[in-house]
Order: structure tokens, then C-alpha cells, then sequence
């Protein structure tokens, strides 16, 4: 039914969270700021946030990068240099590339398969071609789509319009959308008109609708 799969990194083949937190942590600690669970969290809710506006075409991708730790800032009452903090977090996370569980063995099975693959991502071209090649997953890919190259992001249609123009697969119907984030991956199938699969670990309550729902990496293989 399928021939090209558009496979989302963060938090669904690659723990960004744990990559996030590992950052960030590096960040408080040069920069004589609180670092602690709580800290941790309260960075990643800020970024959160400031991608989903993003996301939703609500603040410009330059404001995200700065903006995140202008905000944690100003919740820590402190005041830094905010270009070098983020400068040196984009650093500290192009260095988190953990796999989640059964990610290399779902990628190896697809592989096998005869499926092409596509990695479909958010984020800064030079720190995720970083995180995904030293994880060792660059290999299973036919091609890597950031959204910074492409100059849309998901869950933008133009996004997938961009991915399209670029592979030999042209009927969507043959194309299947899988990550972890309603608004981005999902949403953007709903946008494209693309099949989605919902990579849910958490089983939270979803928002768009999804052709497949999975709670485990490995479950595709009873579905591909």
C-alpha cells in the first residue's frame, strides 16, 4: 500500500527530551544559573511553547532561539547574554543523539523491506544532519528534509509540497506520515492530505485524527 515512509526524529526515533534536558543542563551550569529538575522542565516547557507558536505561524523562527532563554531569564529574575546562551545550547544538543527503544531495529526492518525512507524534521539543518549521523540512523535514509532547507516547517503543507518535489514517489496515497507530535506530524498529514501514524508512547489523548496509532516503535512491523 505504501512505498515511502516520512519518519519524524525528535521523540519519535531520537529522544530529543533527554537530548534537551543534557543541553540545557550544560547551559545553567556555564552560565551560574539554578540547575535542577525543575529548571530543567521550566526550559522545556519555554521552548515548547515558543515552537508551537511557531508552529502556527504566530512568531518568526528568529525569535524562538534567543527568545526561549530571554524568557527563562526573566522567570529566574537574572540577566546574561542570551546569543551566547543559545549559541552554545544549538552546540550542546547537535551532541544528544540518544535512539529511542527499537528505533535502529524498525529502521533496519522498513529498510529491509524495501520501503524508502525519509526523515521529515524540525529544526536547525547544521544540529539535526549532526544528531542524526552520529546516531548512527543517517545510513537508513534515502534523504534528510530539515525544515530550515526547506523553508517551511511542519505541519505547513508547503512543507510535504517541498518533500514531494523532491523524491519519485508523487501519489500521496502511497506515502504515510510517522511521529509523536499532533501538532506538527499529524497536523501536517491532515494538511497534505498524507496518512498518518501517531507514535503515542504516553497514550495522551489526541487532537487530529490518525489513520494508525502505535505505542511502540516496533508495532509497525504488524503494520508495514
Amino acid at each position: 500500500m505504501y512505498t515511502s515512509l516520512f519518519l519524524d526524529i525528535d521523540n519519535t526515533l531520537l529522544d530529543f527530551t533527554k537530548a534537551e534536558a543534557a543541553a540545557v543542563s550544560k547551559v545553567l551550569r556555564k552560565y551560574d544559573l539554578p540547575c535542577d529538575d525543575t529548571a530543567v522542565k521550566t526550559y522545556s516547557a519555554i521552548n515548547k511553547s515558543y515552537w508551537e507558536r511557531f508552529e502556527r505561524g504566530e512568531i518568526p523562527k528568529s525569535d524562538i532561539f534567543e527568545g526561549r532563554f530571554k524568557t527563562l531569564l526573566e522567570h529566574f529574575k537574572e540577566s546574561r547574554d542570551t546569543a551566547s546562551m543559545s549559541s552554545d545550547y544549538c552546540e550542546y544538543l547537535s551532541e544528544g543523539y540518544f535512539r529511542v527503544d527499537g528505533a535502529e531495529e524498525i529502521l533496519s526492518y522498513l529498510k529491509n523491506k524495501g520501503y524508502k525512507l525519509y526523515a521529515t524534521t524540525n529544526g536547525l539543518s547544521t544540529t539535526q544532519f549532526k544528531r542524526i549521523r552520529n546516531s548512527g540512523i543517517e545510513p537508513y535514509f534515502d534523504k534528510i528534509f530539515v525544515s530550515e532547507e526547506a523553508g517551511h516547517q511542519k505541519p505547513e503543507k508547503e512543507y510535504f509540497d517541498y518533500v514531494i518535489d523532491h523524491i519519485p514517489e508523487k501519489d500521496k496515497s502511497k506515502m504515510l506520515i510517522i511521529g509523536d507530535s499532533q501538532s506538527s506530524d499529524i497536523l501536517a498529514g491532515v494538511n497534505s492530505g498524507i496518512d498518518t501514524c501517531w507514535y503515542n508512547p504516553d497514550s495522551s489523548i489526541p487532537r487530529y485524527p490518525s489513520k494508525f496509532v502505535i505505542c511502540n516503535l516496533l508495532e509497525l512491523k504488524n503494520l508495514l
